[in-house]
């Protein structure tokens, strides 16, 4: 399918980008680019123009992300999508073009294909009348690193971390947004960050979507890129060495598939180490060579939890954390007031909580929907237990640190293979922990030797 990028520099935006529409002939769609790039210009100016383009060509690959849906191909989930972006060096761009098609291949599941042109058009002009810069505190301008604040527990469990390590200079967080609910959610964990790290912090956040706001597919595998794309324009901002945290918990990252069924669709790769290490090679050959670290990939959730640098404080706000894949679909929970963000039965929100219960903090009616206490079970015949069914079968089967390695070579080459296996391992017996201190008699019968479902 092919996707049509056109720059038109006679609608250029107020904060100085040209408007930038998606055509996708074969479904006889067309979107414009919604990027809030004023609030990354106010905070960062334009490092460079390499850099520009990168956050326009992440944002561009999410835009069609979210608009072909998978339903029109032929297996119901590969995709194979074509673009030529218009580029301000498309000699270069054209050097990565099959490092940066294998990164979002593995990342998405589909095909991609990419090619380059030159720009005709400047794709930003500083506006002759800028808009009201919000000064930032005297020691911010000491940016050291910069990380990820999604939202969830993950990113702000690092987000403490590094704080609290960091003696040498401040921390730019940032953050993307599709839907209000995400951005009110990250300034409402920033403001506890900045009650305790006032001149150690601050937060951008950034819209990346497209308008009309309508969305095909949901699956949306590429937002990891829109994230690395903001936080790498950044970071290049700082410095040319400064890194990008980018936190999750090494059992998500991996994302090992709990069952043979979920090897596709179920099995994201947004942080997986094989993608993190494409993206690598994908800026080094654009020339951007700020690293990109995941400080959790060797931890379980329970242990990003449990030994977290400033317990106290992200006890006091991991309430308002959301990890769930499911979190607009309350029709069906027991508990939907707006305080309710979590689900209770996604892969997410179950490693969520195995993870807070190793720490002490789990509480079930925080959650949609309470398994522990049955109001979800895996013997339902709906498709909303096929999350738990798949973790009670990956607990039943209790597979070795060497049966873990092999599966794990299945999906991708990776580093530290022991380390990465033996961590799984954790997890899935954090989860195990959890099933059996917390969950009701049939739970618990549920998860008993040979009760594969």
């Amino acid at each position: 399918m092919k996707i049509n990028i056109q720059l038109d520099e006679q609608k250029r935006h107020d904060d100085g980008l040209a408007d930038i529409e998606i055509e996708i002939p074969d479904i006889g769609v067309s979107r414009r680019l919604d990027l809030s790039f004023a609030e990354l210009f106010n905070h960062c100016r334009v490092p460079d123009e390499t850099v520009l383009d990168f956050l326009i060509v992440g944002s561009l690959v999410y835009v069609a992300d979210k608009t072909i849906p998978r339903s029109r191909s032929f297996d119901f989930w590969t995709r194979e999508i074509e673009i030529e972006f218009p580029v301000g060096d498309p000699v270069l761009w054209s050097g990565v073009s099959d490092i940066l098609e294998e990164t979002l291949n593995f990342l998405t599941g589909d095909t991609w294909k990419f090619s380059f042109r030159k720009r005709n058009n400047s794709l930003f002009v500083q506006p002759s009348r800028e808009r009201k810069r919000r000064p930032l505190p005297q020691k911010l301008e000491n940016i050291v690193a910069v990380s990820s604040l999604s939202g969830g527990t993950d990113s702000l469990t690092g987000a403490l971390d590094l704080l609290e390590k960091n003696n040498r200079g401040a921390v730019h967080l940032i953050g993307h947004y599709d839907a209000p609910g995400a951005k009110k959610a990250q300034q409402k964990l920033f403001e506890a960050i900045r009650s305790t790290y006032a001149e150690k912090a601050n937060l951008t956040q950034v819209r990346v979507s497209h308008r009309p706001l309508k969305a095909k597919e949901a699956t949306l595998r590429s937002r990891s890129l829109v994230f690395m794309a903001i936080g790498i324009f950044a970071a290049r901002a700082a410095g040319p060495e400064i890194p990008v945290f980018m936190p999750e918990n090494g059992f998500i990252a991996m994302n090992l598939p709990l069952t043979p069924a979920r090897v596709g669709s179920c099995s994201t790769r947004t942080m997986h180490p094989f993608y993190l290490n494409s993206l690598r090679k994908t800026l080094v050959g654009l020339g951007i060579h700020n690293p990109i670290v995941n400080p959790l990939e060797l931890k379980t959730k329970g242990e990003c939890i449990a030994e977290s640098s400033n317990f106290g404080l992200l006890r006091s706000i991991i309430g308002e954390t959301v990890s769930c894949s499911h979190g607009t679909r309350k029709q069906h929970w027991i508990r939907r007031t707006k305080e309710i963000r979590n689900c209770g039965y996604c892969v997410p929100c179950i490693v969520r909580r195995a993870g807070m219960h190793k720490a002490g903090l789990d509480n079930g009616h925080t959650y949609g929907l309470d398994l522990c206490v049955g109001e979800i079970k895996a013997s339902d015949e709906t498709d909303r237990a096929n999350d738990l069914r798949a973790i009670i079968n990956a607990v039943v089967q209790n597979r070795s640190v060497g049966e873990i390695q092999r599966e794990i070579i299945t999906v991708a080459s990776v580093d530290r293979l022991t380390e990465r296996a033996g961590m799984i391992k954790r997890g899935i017996e954090e989860v195990t922990i959890f099933l059996n201190e917390k969950g009701n008699e049939q739970v618990r019968r549920s998860i008993s030797p040979n009760k594969m479902i």
